[in-house]
């Protein structure tokens, strides 16, 4: 049998020891992405109660003026719907007061730039041309809606429209009441009261488990 130098076994001569093998390097962590900022207060409320939030600011009635430089007549009683122009301006579209696209009953029609009887009418201004400076009436407009009808998008004029309450875009249910008997509302309900006629309030509460 051979031997080496030192007459050990091979597989024991430190000399041919065998060459040790290369280490793995060590798995290096990945690095972690960096947390977002926690979400403030507010941005949480906004995120969870949304529209809740915006109807409890009463935004329905915050339309501020609108106006449109060309239109056709109509009168209190009528129904209608907004739409949006080039330039900023709005129009508006009759339609029968029974249809889901009339989201709008126009409660009373005033001379010139004038506010309406009650702050929960959003106030629609007519100009008699592009360049005509000074309303010629003033349309006081009112959700035309029914006790058990539901709207998306409630707090914004042109885009207001009735959907079905089972609807994921539902966002909230109305409740109509003869009178002014906004007491009569919940406490997370928006009371809009219309002085008519005929006079009543509109409850709007926000969807949920109750809807």
């Amino acid at each position: 049998m051979t031997t080496t130098p030192t007459g050990g076994m091979p597989e024991y001569d430190p000399f041919n020891a065998p060459a040790p093998l290369p280490s793995m390097p060590e798995a290096v962590p990945p690095t972690p992405f960096p947390k977002p900022p926690p979400l403030s207060v507010l941005a949480k409320v906004s995120i969870v109660l949304g529209v809740v939030a915006a109807l409890g600011l009463g935004s329905l009635a915050a339309f501020g003026l609108s106006q449109s430089s060309r239109y056709t007549k109509v009168e209190a009683g009528k129904c209608l719907y907004l739409t949006d122009e080039a330039g900023g301006n709005q129009s508006y579209t009759t339609a029968s007061c029974s249809s889901d696209r009339a989201t709008f009953r126009v409660d009373e029609v005033r001379t010139g730039s004038s506010d309406c009887r009650s702050a929960d009418y959003i106030q629609f201004e007519l100009y008699g041309g592009s360049s005509s400076k000074r309303a010629e009436k003033t349309l006081c407009l009112a959700l035309n809606v029914e006790s058990g009808d539901c709207l998306r998008d409630v707090v914004h004029e042109t885009r207001v429209a009735k959907v079905r309450c089972s609807d994921i875009s539902a966002e909230a249910r109305a409740t109509v009441m003869r009178g002014s008997t906004e007491y009569a509302c919940s406490s997370d309900d928006t009371a809009l009261h219309y002085t008519g006629p005929p006079e009543r309030t509109v409850c709007l509460r926000p969807t949920g488990e109750n809807i």
